[in-house]
């Protein structure tokens, strides 16, 4: 074996760095060795004539020949020298760092899904793979279609309908964690980490939903890590929104609390009327005070102040309309939005729902 003398060039770096990552690992190796030649000849010429970019006013270089590369005959170990080589040193096809390289097209969003939810923030194409997966269900009104501590490890995609998200304590307390609409994903952590349920899913009205295992799920997000990356937003948005709620507990009284609820609540689900802002979704006072954390009766004091204050106007039990939406952010300590109402799109989107059931559409 040649003695090697001086530093290492360009074109062994490279190649050092190829031979750490996965195109060197073991079954890798092995792999290049049965590779045929003209396999990789095919590849090489791709490579070839691939443009390489090099710095704004530099000039090409010749590909180093590098004695550090390996001196295998294996076919595919040219490739990995080839490669080294391009990296390194430059090629006869070459562009300016600036040019503008095409790119493909953009995947037309669909504007019929909450922004906000897991189907509004995929593009087309995997929206519908999504779509494709588990099984069409449909619920009544005000039934439980996941119940806390049950060990069942199946999600929900929601493609019309509201739900609430519900937790009992030991003393039979329940408190509403948070709602749900067409294009969110409900169920998902036990369908992640195979534990018991955390909370209770209740539908508030007609609901149809894609029933998917947590198989099916897995799967899914193992072969479409775009979708994961996008569940891990919603979840993390998910959080912030819960661990805002602590800290208006720590430093805002009752009734400033449930206002700024209500304004999110608005903001997300809820319809501009001629009287003013509506939730769009049939909460009681009760509920809804139970997601700024506290209890009925203190609720009854907070809509109490609310209404006194003229932000709020509540006479039925599911019907709470606010008639100034920038008066009731002042009343809350938010900031004003001057511009909400004309740039907002409605987020409680209603799917429209075949007449007749699909094919394997469970009740």
């Amino acid at each position: 074996m040649p003695e090697e003398t001086g530093a290492p060039d360009d074109g062994s770096k490279i190649a050092r760095l190829i031979d750490g990552s996965s195109f060197g690992t073991p079954d890798a190796r092995d792999l290049r060795e049965r590779t045929p030649g003209s396999v990789v000849d095919e590849i090489l010429s791709r490579v070839d004539t691939f443009p390489r970019a090099v710095p704004e006013g530099g000039s090409p270089r010749p590909a180093p020949v590098s004695r550090h590369l390996s001196a295998s005959t294996a076919p595919a170990d040219r490739l990995r020298d080839r490669l080294a080589r391009r990296v390194a040193g430059g090629s006869a096809d070459l562009v300016p760092a600036t040019a503008v390289l095409p790119q493909p097209a953009p995947v037309a969003q669909d504007p019929g899904w909450p922004g906000h939810s897991l189907l509004g923030r995929l593009r087309d194409n995997t929206r519908q793979e999504l779509l494709s997966i588990g099984t069409v269900v449909r619920y009544a009104a005000d039934r439980e279609v996941i119940e806390q501590d049950a060990e069942d490890t199946h999600a929900l995609l929601l493609l019309d309908g509201v739900v609430k998200v519900q937790t009992t304590d030991e003393t039979g307390d329940t408190a509403l964690l948070a709602i749900r609409v067409a294009g969110d994903l409900v169920g998902e952590m036990a369908a992640l980490d195979q534990k018991p349920r955390s909370a209770t899913v209740v539908t508030c009205g007609d609901v149809v939903a894609k029933l998917i295992t947590s198989g099916e799920l897995m799967s899914f997000l193992h072969r479409r890590n775009d979708v994961f990356v996008e569940l891990l937003v919603v979840i993390n948005d998910r959080l912030r929104w819960a661990n805002q709620r602590r800290r208006d507990f720590l430093s805002h009284p009752a009734a400033q609390r449930v206002a700024r609820v209500l304004v999110e609540l608005v903001q997300t689900f809820g319809r501009e009327e001629a009287a003013g802002w509506t939730l769009g979704v049939p909460l009681t006072k009760v509920e809804l005070a139970s997601l700024a954390g506290m209890k009925p009766r203190t609720a009854e004091k907070a809509f109490s102040d609310l209404r006194k204050a003229g932000v709020v106007v509540s006479h039925l039990r599911r019907d709470v309309l606010v008639p100034d939406l920038e008066g009731l952010r002042t009343f809350a300590g938010l900031p004003d939005q001057p511009n909400f109402a004309a740039s907002r799109r409605s987020a409680a989107v209603v799917r429209p729902v075949a007449a007749s059931s699909p094919a394997g559409a469970r009740t």
